[in-house]
């Protein structure tokens, strides 16, 4: 046993050039639990670092070719622009993997790729939140305009007013108009694509609402793989082409930049990971996005602070509650969903604790009699 794992750990430093596949398959011993090792998770870790760098390279790696013909198999009159890292990118934090943490990459080449699902759900939340403020038509339709929009194309209705979000982004029953495709990380945009962080949470018991958090809870760290370079973004136009679609298709992209920039994409946010940019832009931490539009000051919290909160439809993706402030447009999810009451429904006014709270989101708590 004990050579059988040794073997795996020198064939995996020495010749491992999928990161996937390493991060999938080549996990010698237990990593993470009581009786893991940390060391073998972070040679683990170490070894898809060195395959992204393997495939980054042009003379000895098919990636570079494979991402020329990617960019050649994109449909006629789409739009593209690349964006680079404003600091890190974790893209699948949360994804099933033998380790603790994941990241999204390449199925064939193990690289690091940002799935247009993603993008899509990104730019979709950012129209409906920030550029509805200077103009409605960007807001998502609810139940009722989607039922009266339903009704229009069966010919047993009166036209609706214009929305744009459902034109860009569709519904449940429409795709939309607009596609978004899985961004490419572009090669030898940076020489080491992934690259090793690491988080410590200090109040575990705290986030789960079992215990108050205290000066002596002692921090567990725990690494993980984050990306950076360049990624190529590419929409196109779903149906036949016009004159027409160029402008929907530049505004989506504008649209997907503002909130590249202004909110990030995937994992640690709130930290500050997941900012894209334009090349040359630099860092970049815009407060306010296009259209700008006139909005109330934002009232100011503390952790501990009762406030008046409005359940949302929309859960997480461990299907717990999301709740919005009363006062202004931030929105967050409560720590301990399993103690709002089963009689508890979307757009209930409720009273909350705050658990943590930023100038961009805020955490909530259930209150405990």
């Amino acid at each position: 046993m004990r050579e059988a794992i040794v073997g795996l750990q020198k064939f995996r430093s020495e010749r491992g050039e999928h990161a996937g596949l390493l991060l999938q398959r080549y996990l010698a011993k237990a990593a993470t639990g009581k009786e893991g090792d940390p060391d073998e998770k972070r040679d683990l870790l170490h070894a898809a670092i060195r395959a992204a760098a393997c495939q980054n390279d042009e003379r000895a790696s098919p990636y570079p070719a494979a991402f020329r013909r990617w960019q050649k198999s994109l449909p006629a009159g789409h739009i593209a622009k690349e964006f680079e890292t404003d600091g890190r990118l974790i893209v699948g934090l949360g994804v099933e993997n033998v380790l603790e943490t994941g990241i999204t990459l390449h199925h064939t080449y193990g690289m690091p790729i940002i799935p247009g699902s993603a993008l899509k759900g990104l730019a979709a939340h950012y129209c409906d939140q920030v550029w509805s403020r200077g103009d409605s038509r960007f807001k998502k339709p609810t139940a009722e305009e989607d039922k009266a929009y339903r009704e229009y194309l069966a010919g047993k209705g009166p036209a609706p007013e214009p929305n744009y979000h459902r034109l860009l982004f569709g519904t449940t029953d429409d795709g939309g108009c607009i596609v978004f495709h899985d961004a490419w990380f572009v090669p030898q945009s940076a020489l080491q694509p992934l690259c090793q962080d690491v988080m410590t949470p200090h109040h575990l018991d705290w986030l789960d609402g079992s215990k108050p958090p205290t000066d002596f809870d002692s921090p567990t760290p725990v690494p993980f793989l984050s990306a950076t370079g360049r990624f190529y973004v590419a929409l196109s136009w779903r149906g036949p082409g016009s004159e027409a679609a160029r402008p929907w298709l530049e505004a989506a992209l504008e649209l997907l930049s503002d909130a590249l920039k202004s909110w990030g994409i995937g994992g640690k946010t709130t930290s500050g990971y997941g900012r894209l940019v334009e090349p040359g832009e630099g860092p970049k931490r815009p407060s306010v996005a296009r259209p700008q539009a006139k909005s109330s000051p934002q009232r100011e919290y503390k952790a501990k602070d009762r406030v008046q909160a409005v359940l949302l439809e929309e859960k997480t993706k461990k299907g717990g509650w999301r709740a919005k402030l009363k006062e202004d447009d931030r929105t967050g999810h409560i720590n301990n969903s399993q103690d709002v009451p089963s009689d508890k429904k979307p757009g209930d006014e409720v009273t909350l604790e705050i658990a943590s709270i930023s100038p961009q989101t805020v955490a909530f708590r259930w209150p405990k009699s």
